[in-house]
């Protein structure tokens, strides 16, 4: 496209004055560069000669090169065919100008020499300029050498696409193309697959030699001002890489040199692949792969990777996970969840794959005591007659997630009294002390999962206690002395024998005794008659209660 290069040097100014930069000295350079942290643009040059102009033998061709520093290296080649015809160094030319706000510097420059050796050159004139961080721009110049009577060819450069870009979509070429006689030339274009595309162009020239049997006539493509826009669809085209190649004639049968470029073309989204678990617990990591994605034309290299995780009735944008091939999360609600992977290219055009994850909400294991003594629902936990007893859950256990977030609700006699995991059991508290009390323990989740444990227990020294013994009354102390029922009905028979024998002995006392006697009338009338009848004195008190006996 013919550019007005008096404009074109307002226009670098503008660019100029968007970019930031600072001035320090840069060592054994000699020259000064970006200070550490801050932006270093690169370079812009710029030519402010026009398009197509012709020149006999003198060539002299000024421009501005803009930068925080001054270049290290501003050279310029006069170009035919993609060949350096003659080049040389413009550095001695800078001169510096005005310095923009921004605090970008601004540098004139000059190239001369002499085009008559060349002539007739359908040339172009390239300018380049490398600052001190090996950053580098260039800028292109169509013209002409010509003696008179030369019949010169058209010239044209081709500025898009850029070389080794990737391209997806309808191509469109542009670029400028001029004959020396300032008509309008005739453009013919083609576009080659060929693998071996980047190595076919050299300084936007064709440089091998390839057989080109479809040329694409592109009929007045070339604007008054020289710049020319060709369009074509790509949707026949299979992706890779493509060399494209320009060339304009005067319909006389004189035809430029091919201007060409290459692109790597991406029409084809990749293939997403995805694999992982399809179920897994609360606070359980899971991983899902995604390396198994790939471009059939352009492999795996390039690609990049956004996983989106989502749980169906989640409030909020998904979880966004950007750059790797996998990702590794832990889900901490249970639910389904879908884990998506959008794999996109270089190009831009991406592909989506998807699948479900079944999270399970695993349930808490209440564990808790009363005074250090674990809960058993098969017997009764006796306590001290104290002032309080710590209730204790913090044994509990459940998935991470929720374990920080447990409902603990502590009931006695089926009435919640507590929430917490550690509570103090008032004595107080307990009012009726006739009977055991049940104490449990129930254990939510923040899913409404539960878990419970329940025991009795009792006090010691009351009713409530399991071996708790009533006091015993007169008959009981006396069976407890004596060691219990049997030895004390034994003790009561053994002392009414004795009653008995006692008073056996004191029936038969002597019979002088004071208290009377009933004796019967036949054995009176005996021993009246016995008494009657001399007896002998007894010898002793033996023998005397031995006859009283008789």
């Amino acid at each position: 496209m013919k550019v007005e290069r008096g404009v074109l040097a307002l226009l670098l100014v503008l660019l100029m004055l968007t970019s930031l930069g600072a001035v320090v000295p840069a060592g054994d350079l000699g020259m000064t560069s970006a200070a550490a942290g801050e932006q270093d643009n690169p370079p812009v040059v710029g030519i402010s000669q026009q398009h197509g102009k012709v020149f006999i033998d003198a060539v002299v061709i000024h421009g501005m090169v803009h930068d925080e520093v001054e270049p290290v290296d501003l050279q310029w080649e006069l170009l035919s065919d993609g060949e350096v015809l003659v080049n040389d160094s413009m550095l001695e030319t800078l001169f510096e100008a005005t310095s923009g706000h921004d605090g970008r510097r601004s540098w004139h420059w000059t190239a001369e020499f002499d085009i008559s050796p060349w002539n007739p050159c359908a040339c172009q004139l390239l300018v380049r300029v490398i600052d001190a961080s090996a950053q580098l721009a260039e800028d292109r110049l169509l013209l002409f050498g010509r003696s008179e009577g030369d019949e010169l060819p058209p010239s044209l450069l081709l500025e898009t696409p850029s070389m080794g870009s990737i391209w997806r979509g309808e191509l469109i070429f542009m670029g400028v193309a001029f004959d020396d006689d300032g008509l309008a030339p005739e453009m013919e274009w083609a576009v080659l697959a060929f693998r071996q595309a980047q190595y076919a162009c050299a300084r936007g020239s064709l440089s091998q030699s390839l057989p080109i049997d479809d040329w694409n006539a592109a009929s007045e493509a070339v604007a008054p001002n020289g710049g020319f826009r060709i369009v074509t669809p790509t949707d026949d085209l299979e992706d890779g890489w493509f060399l494209l190649l320009v060339r304009a004639h005067d319909g006389l049968g004189n035809h430029s040199s091919v201007a060409c470029t290459f692109i790597a073309l991406q029409n084809k989204p990749p293939i997403a692949e995805l694999s992982g678990p399809s179920q897994a617990n609360e606070s359980e990591r899971v991983t899902f792969d995604a390396s198994a994605s790939d471009d059939p034309s352009w492999g795996r290299d390039g690609l990049q990777f956004t996983f989106l995780i989502h749980r169906e009735g989640g409030i909020g944008a998904p979880d966004m996970e950007q750059g790797e091939r996998q990702v590794t999360f832990t889900p901490v609600r249970e639910g389904n969840y879908t884990v998506s992977v959008i794999v996109t290219d270089t190009s831009g055009l991406s592909a989506v794959n998807s699948t479900t994850l079944q999270v399970s909400n695993v349930a808490p294991r209440a564990a808790a005591t009363v005074e250090g003594i674990p809960f058993d629902a098969n017997s009764v936990i006796r306590l001290s007659d104290s002032k309080q007893w710590i209730l204790d859950a913090s044994a509990t256990v459940d998935t991470e997630n929720d374990q920080g977030s447990l409902i603990y609700t502590w009931y006695i006699d089926g009435e919640p009294i507590f929430l917490g995991t550690t509570r103090a059991l008032m004595r107080e508290q307990i009012t009726d002390d006739s009977k055991t009390h049940s104490l449990a323990l129930s254990v939510e989740d923040d899913d409404g999962v539960r878990d419970s444990l329940s025991t009795r227990f009792g006090i010691v020294d009351t009713p409530s206690d399991p071996l708790y013994e009533e006091p015993l009354g007169w008959s009981g102390r006396i069976q407890t002395a004596v060691g219990g029922y049997l030895n004390m009905l034994l003790l009561f028979t053994l002392a009414m024998l004795v009653i008995a024998f006692v008073t056996v002995r004191l029936t038969n006392v002597e019979r002088e005794g004071d208290i009377p006697r009933w004796i019967p009338k036949s054995m009176r009338e005996q021993r009246d008659a016995e008494d009657d009848e001399p007896r002998a004195e007894p010898e002793s008190d033996e023998d005397e209660d031995a006859a009283i006996d008789d």
